[in-house]
């Protein structure tokens, strides 16, 4: 970013975060954030939406409206789902994809994409977000590199390089 761009507008929820309680500066929460700080808090979003884990439910198709509400937020759980096949990775990447489209609004396009190991014993399954966020004057390109935790199912994210 450069010296003569203004600061981007922290969100609400942004705005409440407390990220290091035990300092007693308060002015950097009426400044805006720079492309920097945006990214880490996308990020730190990112990974709390997607640790937020559903369990298998549905309801009357009368009340559809549920599927966007915050009845719905986080990632189903994937616990059972054949990750090993590429069926099965596919299938998760298309749901990790949909939970941040619904529930993510300062990106503007999603994609997901399993990646490949590069050691043949090494079973930790990483996922590659790649996404368009929302920033002004012009949006920026994102890139996530996503692990799932083995024991726990918990995804562990961290900025990629494009």
């Amino acid at each position: 970013m450069s010296q003569n761009q203004q600061p981007i507008m922290a969100s609400v929820l942004d705005r409440l975060i407390d990220d290091a309680p035990d300092e007693q500066d308060v002015k950097d929460s009426h400044r805006g954030l720079n492309l920097r700080q945006l990214r880490t808090n996308v990020r730190r979003d990112l990974e709390n939406l997607l640790n937020a884990k559903l369990q298998w439910q549905t309801w009357p198709e009368h009340l559809s409206e549920l599927d966007h509400s915050l009845m719905n937020y986080g990632l189903r759980d994937f616990s059972s789902m054949p990750v090993a096949s590429l069926d099965g990775r596919q299938l998760l990447c298309k749901q990790v994809a949909d939970t941040i489209k619904r529930f993510e609004p300062r990106f503007l396009e999603v994609m997901v994409e399993a990646v490949d190991n590069e050691q043949p014993l090494d079973r930790v399954l990483r996922l590659k977000i790649n996404a368009l966020l929302y920033a002004d004057p012009e949006p920026e390109f994102i890139t996530f590199d996503s692990e799932v935790e083995p024991v726990h199912l918990a995804m562990i994210v961290n900025e990629g390089a494009l």
